[in-house]
């Protein structure tokens, strides 16, 4: 990836290290995968093999190789397995795994970890005295963020560079006052020097008593990326610093390529990789649904010609299932006549590139229309206030989880939350407030969860959240974190200070077999936790 522009080097580089944070989060995940397989459950040996699969190409992707080959030899053993028609593991399936799962795990108990560490959300605060954040520096710590106070820009440099713990810090928001770079050109160089360095790895947001004009040209001249009036308020801080890191570091673009060409698919899936995105492949359509159900590409490139069936054919049979409709099917072949290809449009194609393809034309084409399917998800699936899952997904995504549940023989935990006397905030501070504190309890979730767990608005103030493989002791452990944390937020109206409180009530798969008992009985613990005084988590039947 030697030829590659800075830029794109620097992005596959901060995903690489984002990978290595997650690493054994995900080698735990194929941990219990595992133990469920040896135990006989037959279905979860598909999955384990779908879940090494996806994690060895996205180890390729970023240049984890020996993840890549150790995933892959595991992969090769349990697709064996399964090609031989058995649904339990050969003895060199076992050791291949076993070897894999302590190579990279370690053992450690990831389940639930406390959210991201400064490596990728610090925040450096030049004051030559005192500086702002100061006085919130233990409410941003409830956001998952570290405060690290300097007074010079050498020292944003090597935490970038060398990080407090030697491994760097992906990104560095510099949050300091207006003064602090007026009438110091030398600074401003530096700090120039610096974000070129490390491009996209550095914010600036300024802050300064004065708002008028003259004053936030000063700011764009300096480079900010935000500018605040001071005293800030902590919610617009959060959601500018969420904001910044959260574009930073979103997730790639995921594509399934469908081919049954060895050759053409690495070459293919190496053009995507280097431009940073992650590639999943299928030369065998029968698992196809298998893949799309569990990693939900957002493209797929696919051939026209295969030996089991045609790719007009296969577009055809994905059409036919409605889950997988919005996603665009793009034809990449050497096939030249234009009736074909417009068959093959009509087939459920949306788009027909023709080999050989220019590399940045290809990867292009794929960024656009990966991009647009995800903002299509976004809002369809999204509430627009808080960005989490709406009343609509969050209750289908539960039925999707119980379901993958059943399969592996694993538990789930499904949370209802709602917002103490949040009415009150509503007639007391008003309605802007309220959003603010609606969207405060989103980004603390957000934060204090698993990636893999889903977290919705359920309507209102209530809130839903599905914590997989996870059984009632732990989901009551987290929730009550979340629930003293949320306390501690200091709310601001403009005018008054006040902190607000949650109430919670959790329901365990398989104890209840269904989405509909499930949400019965979370919603029942619920209130029950309401009927006892509020501000508390109360397991179902207990």
């Amino acid at each position: 990836m030697g030829d590659l522009p800075p830029r794109v080097q620097e992005r596959l580089e901060q995903l690489s290290r984002k990978l290595e944070s997650e690493l054994p989060t995900r080698i735990e995940e194929i941990r219990e995968l595992f133990g469920s397989a040896r135990a006989g459950k037959g279905p979860a040996l598909r999955e384990l093999r779908n879940r090494i699969h996806q994690l060895a190409g996205t180890a390729a992707t970023f240049g984890l190789d020996s993840v890549t080959i150790d995933a892959r030899a595991a992969e090769k053993h349990i697709s064996h397995d399964l090609e031989s028609g058995t649904e339990r593991m050969s003895e060199f399936t076992v050791s291949s795994v076993e070897t894999f799962v302590e190579k990279y795990g370690g053992g450690t108990d990831t389940t639930h970890a406390t959210g991201p560490g400064p490596r990728e959300r610090v925040i450096m605060a030049l004051a030559e005295a005192g500086n702002p954040l100061s006085e919130m520096e233990d409410q941003l710590g409830v956001f998952g963020y570290a405060v690290r106070y300097t007074t010079t820009l050498q020292d944003v440099g090597e935490c970038v560079e060398n990080g407090t713990n030697g491994d760097g810090c992906t990104n560095v928001v510099v949050f300091a006052d207006l003064s602090f770079f007026a009438g110091k050109p030398e600074r401003l160089k530096e700090l120039k020097d610096l974000r070129e360095r490390f491009p996209e790895r550095i914010h600036l947001v300024l802050v300064a008593e004065n708002h008028d004009f003259e004053t936030r040209l000063k700011s764009v001249r300096y480079g900010a990326d935000a500018f605040f009036q001071s005293p800030v308020e902590l919610a617009q801080l959060v959601d500018k610093f969420e904001d910044m890191l959260s574009e930073q570091m979103s997730e790639p673009y995921h594509i399934l390529v469908i081919d049954d060409d060895p050759e053409q698919v690495s070459s293919t899936a190496l053009v995507l990789q280097e431009a940073g995105m992650i590639t999943s492949v299928v030369s065998d359509p029968e698992y196809l649904f298998e893949i799309m159900v569990e990693y939900k590409p957002e493209l797929i490139l696919m051939d026209m010609y295969m030996p089991k069936c045609s790719g007009m054919e296969l577009a055809s049979i994905i059409r036919q299932n409605d889950s997988f409709v919005s996603i665009p099917i793009v034809f990449y072949s050497v096939e030249r006549d234009q009736d074909k290809q417009l068959e093959a449009i009509r087939c459920g194609g949306d788009d027909f590139l023709t080999k050989p393809i220019d590399p940045e034309h290809l990867v292009t084409s794929v960024r656009i229309r990966a991009a647009r399917t995800r903002a299509m998800r976004f809002f369809m699936e999204r509430d627009s206030l808080t960005g989490l899952l709406n009343h609509t997904n969050i209750k289908t995504r539960l039925n999707s989880e119980i379901d993958r549940a059943r399969r592996i023989g694993t538990q789930l935990a499904f949370v209802m939350i709602d917002i103490d006397h949040f009415k009150g905030v509503n007639d007391t501070h008003g309605h802007l407030t309220g959003d603010r504190v609606l969207r405060s309890l989103a980004r603390l979730l957000q934060e204090r969860l698993r990636r893999t767990d889903l977290i919705g608005r359920y309507g209102g103030e209530e809130f839903a959240v599905v914590l997989f493989n996870t059984n009632a002791d732990r989901a009551v452990t987290v929730m009550n974190e979340v629930r003293e944390r949320f306390s501690r937020i200091r709310q601001n109206s403009g005018t008054a200070e006040f902190s607000v409180t949650l109430s919670a009530g959790i329901a365990v798969y398989p104890d209840y077999a269904s989405a509909a008992e499930l949400n019965e009985a979370a919603d029942t613990a619920l209130y029950d936790a309401k009927n006892r005084g509020r501000n508390r988590v109360i397991l179902a039947g207990t």
